[in-house]
């Protein structure tokens, strides 16, 4: 395998590890009793375990992320992603020994939070080195076709791993080994270790070239050099906030609300997300013509403006099936836009700036996953999703917005195709 390849290598691999090990995290913490179960938490009081968890690995990412920035700088970026696995191993191997409710103590709960948590610094430290790597292995035709490839091979194994993931559960309920009800979303979270752990392996010995040199100079320099960068990517920063801001309330939800609403079973939540995330991966390679018809931005714009009426229709969908149609047409529209959004940012920037405006964008994109999941665990019990669904709406309908205003109005005659 070429470099390239052995990047992707890795990415599906990844992919596949976390998809299986998380698909059912959630409704393992429900059917594990952490809806009920309330942690107190200083200056916020008593709040939803289950809440807590799907916050704390944001939320550690984020304080984190300052420093990972720095970290990928110096050591580059194929040193990042290995550790990043590494650390996701740890993450799931924590969630397949999760107590019951009943069993937890304050201080086994923090430890839970504490190792959930580990995930956080472990896609930060991915996600920023995966781009720049992906502009040093990019060749003459650009950084579009392989951004579009990395993250329709990322969704299309999510696809596969959630098919995956739902059929094991029923595979490891037939095993004759003695254990609880949740015994296979465990097992599925120890397959995840496996292969996450593994996913560094085709990065080992990559040829690529060092890390980029960053200026040196008095340090008065340096802070102006690093003020160059973050004025360049404070522009790609209000979208994916706002989006963020929206997603949190839904994204880590969303096989709880088939469960819910339409009793869906495991295997059909399972093929559901398979199914959103297959025809994502699909339209996403679709992003490079796209490219190439309207610019980069203004197909950012218009694919993620056509995705907010799915949300509206969701929040009122009246059968299982309807659902999973309008989301998957959502997803599809949402994100098939994405990687040309990063690509835009990265293209006219010196590759030294490039882990700071990847790490600015990762961070928005991200800010909203710090409470968001908490406050939806919330707003759940006394309001059920449909609210969730339409205030996600306005969330992207603004982020659409300030896009526009930024890119396609202010900036369209600037724009790289």
């Amino acid at each position: 395998m070429n470099a390239d390849q052995r990047y992707l290598a890795t990415v599906g691999m990844l992919t596949a590890g976390l998809t299986v090990g998380w698909l059912f995290a959630t409704i393992a913490y429900a059917d594990l009793g952490y809806t009920t179960y309330r942690l107190s938490i200083p200056f916020a009081g008593d709040l939803a375990l289950i809440g807590l968890l799907n916050s704390a690995s944001v939320l550690a990412g984020g304080l984190i992320s300052p420093l990972l920035w720095q970290l990928v700088r110096q050591i580059g970026a194929q040193p990042a992603m290995i550790g990043g696995c590494l650390l996701h191993g740890l993450a799931l191997l924590g969630l397949s020994l999760a107590p019951p409710a009943s069993a937890l103590s304050p201080l086994t709960a923090w430890l839970l939070l504490g190792c959930v948590a580990l995930s956080g610094p472990a896609s930060v430290l991915f996600t920023l080195a995966g781009p720049p790597l992906m502009m040093q292995l990019s060749g003459a035709n650009g950084p579009d076709r392989l951004f579009a490839r990395s993250a329709a091979l990322s969704l299309i194994i999510n696809g596969l791993g959630s098919l995956l993931s739902g059929s094991l559960t029923t595979v490891w309920r037939l095993l004759p080994v003695e254990g609880d009800a949740l015994t296979a979303y465990r097992l599925n979270a120890v397959s995840g270790v496996v292969l996450v752990m593994l996913a560094g392996v085709p990065l080992l010995g990559l040829p690529v070239r060092p890390p980029p040199t960053v200026p040196t100079g008095t340090r008065r320099s340096q802070i102006s050099d690093l003020w160059q960068a973050i004025r360049y990517g404070l522009a790609f920063v209000p979208g994916p906030l706002l989006i963020s801001l929206g997603a949190a309330l839904f994204i880590p939800y969303l096989g709880l609300f088939f469960r819910q609403r339409f009793t869906a079973s495991d295997a059909m939540i399972g093929l559901i997300l398979a199914l959103i995330s297959l025809a994502t991966g699909l339209a996403t390679l679709a992003g490079p013509y796209l490219a190439k018809r309207v610019g980069r931005m203004s197909g950012v714009v218009l694919t993620q403006a056509l995705a907010i009426p799915c949300l509206i229709a969701l929040a009122f969908a009246p059968s299982l099936p309807v659902a999973a149609a309008i989301a998957m047409v959502r997803g599809m529209l949402m994100n098939m836009a994405t990687p040309l959004f990063d690509a835009q940012a990265l293209a006219q920037a010196p590759a030294h700036h490039h882990p700071t405006i990847i790490g600015m964008i990762r961070a928005a994109a991200t800010v909203g996953y710090i409470a968001g999941p908490t406050i939806s665990a919330e707003l759940q019990s006394s309001a059920g999703f449909a609210p969730i669904f339409l205030i996600a709406a306005l969330c992207y309908t603004a982020a659409v917005l300030v896009n526009a205003v930024i890119f396609v109005i202010g900036k369209g005659k600037q724009e790289t195709l």
